[in-house]
């Protein structure tokens, strides 16, 4: 537990850093932490399988990594996104075509499935961060945190119904209901902070509710998510990189899923923002 707080407050103190900025600073954090992910991918679903090389298919996915980042960086609206989606589709379905039998539908499916799961979601924080009152929405996908929390001590202290109880035993019903009750609490202190603050309407606070409760459901759903590809494919944890977490997907799992739906949601009520 002790190693897990001291990560989870470099961790804070990393994001700060970097999402104040904004810009390129965040914009090549996001695409260091996309790369790691997408490895963590690749190696839980056996597209790579060699610890020191590349196969082909692996390098198809992270040129698409790449050219979807620049892409972003230069025209930076999400519309433009569908071309980094069909570019990465195409060279790793040509990929397989080129290398077939040995790399198989599976691996490509799988492949392209990681590049949209991490590196386009992921991608979203670069949005929000530079649309209106960036400095403070792009914060909000984290909220993905304050639910794994709340859901954690309210299951503990209250679970006994078990919400999926093959794919994830120990969460509940409770705990899950605890989740997004602490968000949608953190999301209305929030919203008041910046009704008092910075825009003076009344409207932000209740649209910080709005998306904080929408985004405690799918952050849990993302979560779920992601437990169910380790154990179908039998994993712990997908790395180690961060102590007492494990890997980038499995402390960012569920803020990677959460990620698009809070920029959407806070495009469809910008008006109040």
């Amino acid at each position: 537990m002790k190693t897990r707080v001291i990560s989870g407050i470099i961790i804070a103190a990393a994001l700060a850093a970097i999402i104040i900025p904004g810009g390129y600073v965040l914009a090549v954090a996001l695409l260091i932490v996309s790369v790691i992910g997408f490895y963590e991918l690749t190696v839980a679903f056996g597209i790579h399988t060699d610890e020191k090389k590349l196969n082909s298919l692996e390098v198809s996915g992270y040129l698409a990594i790449f050219v979807h980042y620049i892409q972003m960086i230069v025209w930076k609206d999400f519309r433009y996104y569908i071309f980094s989606v069909m570019f990465a589709f195409f060279i790793m379905m040509v990929c397989y075509v080129l290398t077939f039998p040995k790399r198989t539908s599976g691996q490509a499916v799988s492949c392209f499935f990681s590049f949209v799961y991490v590196p386009v979601n992921l991608s979203f924080v670069y949005l929000l961060r530079i649309g209106k009152l960036g400095i403070y929405l792009a914060w909000l996908p984290f909220i993905a945190w304050v639910c794994d929390t709340c859901a954690y001590f309210a299951g503990r202290a209250l679970g006994r119904h078990k919400l999926v109880p093959v794919l994830s035993p120990k969460k509940t019903v409770e705990g899950a209901i605890g989740g997004s009750l602490g968000s949608v609490l953190v999301g209305l202190i929030f919203g008041y902070i910046l009704y008092k603050n910075v825009t003076r309407d009344y409207g932000v606070i209740i649209v910080l509710a709005l998306i904080t409760f929408a985004g405690s459901i799918i952050s849990q759903i993302g979560d779920l998510l992601a437990s169910g590809i380790k154990r179908e494919h039998n994993i712990k944890d997908y790395g180690t990189i961060i102590p007492g977490h494990g890997g980038i997907m499995d402390r960012f799992d569920s803020v990677i899923f959460v990620t698009p739906c809070i920029y959407f949601l806070s495009a469809m009520f910008s008006s109040w923002l």
